[in-house]
C-alpha cells in the first residue's frame, strides 16, 4: 500500500468534509473508504508546518476528473486533455463530479498524475515508417475490421471505414458474427453511392478477387496493403486503436454502451475531438469541400 504524503492526507481530509460522494474520492485517490473516513475526521494540525501561500490554478473538480479518466479508462495526458475540454456524453454520465471547457496543458495533467503516482506507460514503442496522405476528401478511403471482442460472453466485430485525408470516420458497423465480403459490401454501399470515393485501401485478403470485382462495378479502384507491412493502413489501424481504447475497452464496465453509444462516439470523434494528425477536427476537413 502506498503511504500517503501529508499534503495528500490534508487534501483527502478537506474533500471528505465536503458534499463530494465518498465513492468518488475512493476511485479518484485509489484508497479505501476507511481511509477517506479516517482522514476526514482528523484535525491535521501539523499541516501548519507545510509551505503556505501556494496558488493552485487546478480546481478540486478538475483534479478529480483527471484521476477518474486515468483510473477508470486508463487514458493518457492527451486523451484526458481532450476530455477536460469536451468529453463524450456517455462518459460524463458515469461521473458524479466532472468539469468541461477546461483548457489544461498536458504537462499540468502529467503533474497531477505524477503527484498521485499514476503517470507513465507500461511500454513505449516507436517505429519509423513512410508517411502518406490523400490530397482531398474521398480520394482514398481505408477499410478494416476490428474483431473480435467479447461483451457479456458474446463475440462482436466492427467494420471501420475512414477517409484518409481528413481521418473522418465514415462508418462503424457492428456485427455479431464475422462478416463475409457481400455483407461488407452491403454495409458501405450507401456511402459509396453518396460520396463516390476514388479508391479504397484494404487488407490483402483471400477474397481479393471478389472485392476487386465489386469495386470495379462501383467505379472504385481497389488498393491492397503490402503483406507484412501494416503501416500501409496506419490511419485506419490508429482509428481502431482509438475506438478500442476509448470505447471498446470500457464495455467491460459499461456494456450498455454497445446499444447506440458507438454512433455517439463516432459523431463526437468527427466533430468534437481535435485530431493532432491533421491539426483540425475531421468533420471540418471532410465537409469543407
Amino acid at each position: 500500500m502506498v503511504r500517503l504524503t501529508p499534503e495528500l492526507r490534508l487534501q483527502i481530509g478537506k474533500l471528505a468534509r465536503t458534499n463530494i460522494p465518498k465513492k468518488v474520492l475512493v476511485e479518484s485517490f485509489c484508497v479505501s473508504r476507511t481511509t477517506i473516513w479516517y482522514w476526514g475526521k482528523q484535525n491535521l494540525h501539523y499541516i501548519k508546518d507545510l509551505p503556505r501561500n501556494h496558488k493552485f490554478s487546478i480546481t478540486v473538480e478538475t483534479e478529480i476528473s483527471i484521476l477518474y479518466f486515468r483510473n477508470t479508462f486508463g487514458y493518457g495526458c492527451a486523451r484526458i486533455q481532450q476530455r477536460l475540454f469536451c468529453a463524450p456524453s456517455f462518459e460524463l454520465e458515469q461521473m458524479e463530479v466532472y468539469v468541461q471547457g477546461v483548457n489544461l496543458s498536458r504537462q499540468s495533467i502529467n503533474r497531477i498524475l505524477r503527484k498521485h503516482k499514476l503517470n507513465g506507460y507500461k511500454r513505449k514503442t516507436q517505429k519509423s515508417w513512410k508517411f502518406f496522405r490523400a490530397k482531398y476528401p474521398d480520394e482514398l478511403w481505408q477499410l478494416d475490421l476490428k474483431g473480435y471482442f467479447i461483451v457479456e460472453g458474446k463475440k462482436y466485430w466492427i467494420l471501420v471505414c475512414i477517409d484518409d485525408y481528413s481521418r473522418f470516420i465514415l462508418k462503424l458497423h457492428l456485427f455479431d458474427h464475422q462478416p463475409d465480403i457481400p455483407e461488407i459490401e452491403d454495409s458501405i454501399k450507401s456511402l459509396v453511392k453518396k460520396y463516390h470515393p476514388v479508391s479504397i485501401l484494404t487488407d490483402n485478403n483471400p477474397f481479393k478477387d471478389s472485392w476487386e470485382e465489386w469495386c470495379r462495378s462501383e467505379g472504385i479502384k481497389a488498393l491492397f496493403a503490402h503483406p507484412y507491412y501494416p503501416q500501409d493502413k496506419g490511419k485506419v489501424e490508429r482509428t481502431i486503436r482509438n475506438l478500442t481504447e476509448e470505447f471498446i475497452d470500457s464495455l467491460s464496465k459499461f456494456p450498455q454502451w454497445l446499444k447506440g453509444k458507438m454512433e455517439v462516439w463516432r459523431e463526437w470523434f468527427n466533430n468534437k475531438r481535435y485530431h493532432r494528425g491533421v491539426e483540425d477536427y475531421p468533420a471540418n476537413l471532410y465537409l469543407s469541400i
